[in-house]
């Protein structure tokens, strides 16, 4: 029988859980004290509700320790624009509240942006990430091309408001030059886009390779397959499968001349 001290103990100690696990945990919890108080008795069994508050304090330290797509929420194709699109709006009106830059001299703002743009794409991106977005083979589970083709939309949808958050930095850019040809914070915008924007477009491009070709969203129950000494006999990888049972995707841990890029299985979904 749980005692009121136990109970309590219990759950004060609930209150370090995060929200989201504290029902569950506590419910488990109860459970192990009343065995704890079959087995050891009632003085052993408060003692034992002590070590709730270490597996709590545990639970709070590394729930802060989630990742940001986990905080974010970018599991669907929806959510992943949604949040795009807001960040997009925020540079648009920030963008807006800047004045416009005087008309004389006039500067190439447009070029310096577009120059930007093909550094980003054609020499620092393939520098920092691959560009492939992985091997998919046909088979007949393969879906429509329509379906397909939605996957590529997608990924332009992404560059594209990528590329809209750079428009409040750019005008601030162009204002900054205009006023004062040697402006140090027009300089230092300039550096942060240069660096900035590929790794934007390589987390566009990472996020497109953990994602379903066929519903979009994001695959799960990441699990290791194979052992690094079997490379020449067997697949050393990480495979990861889509929730809905479109497929299953398989990313080596170590490239080699037979695998060195994630490949795709297509699975019957119905």
């Amino acid at each position: 029988m749980i005692t009121f001290l136990q109970h309590a103990l219990l759950r004060w100690a609930a209150l370090l859980v995060p929200d989201r696990e504290r029902a569950e945990w506590l419910a488990e919890w109860r459970s192990e004290l009343w065995y704890a108080g079959q087995a050891r008795g009632t003085a052993r069994a408060t003692a034992f509700c002590l070590g709730a508050y270490q597996d709590a304090f545990w639970l709070r330290r590394n729930a802060s320790r989630r990742p940001i797509r986990e905080i974010v929420n970018l599991n669907s194709p929806a959510r992943c624009l949604g949040f795009l699109m807001v960040l997009a709006a925020a540079s648009l009106v920030v963008g807006y509240q800047i004045p416009n830059p005087p008309p004389i001299p006039a500067r190439p703002s447009g070029d310096l942006f577009l120059g930007i743009v093909i550094l980003a794409f054609v020499v620092l991106l393939p520098i920092s990430s691959s560009v492939s977005l992985g091997d998919y083979h046909a088979n007949r589970h393969m879906p429509s091309r329509s379906t397909r083709l939605r996957r590529w939309v997608f990924l332009a949808l992404k560059i594209a408001l990528i590329l809209l958050m750079t428009y409040a930095p750019m005008r601030y850019v162009a204002y900054a030059m205009n006023a004062d040809p040697h402006s140090n914070s027009a300089g230092l915008i300039i550096q942060l886009l240069v660096w900035g924007m590929p790794f934007a477009l390589r987390w566009s491009l990472a996020d497109q390779r953990q994602r379903c070709p066929v519903c979009l969203r994001m695959l799960a129950n990441p699990v290791r397959v194979g052992e690094p000494a079997g490379y020449f006999l067997e697949w050393n990888c990480t495979e990861l499968m889509c929730l809905r049972g479109h497929g299953m995707l398989y990313v080596p841990e170590c490239h080699t001349s037979w695998f060195d890029t994630p490949r795709w299985f297509y699975m019957e979904s119905y």
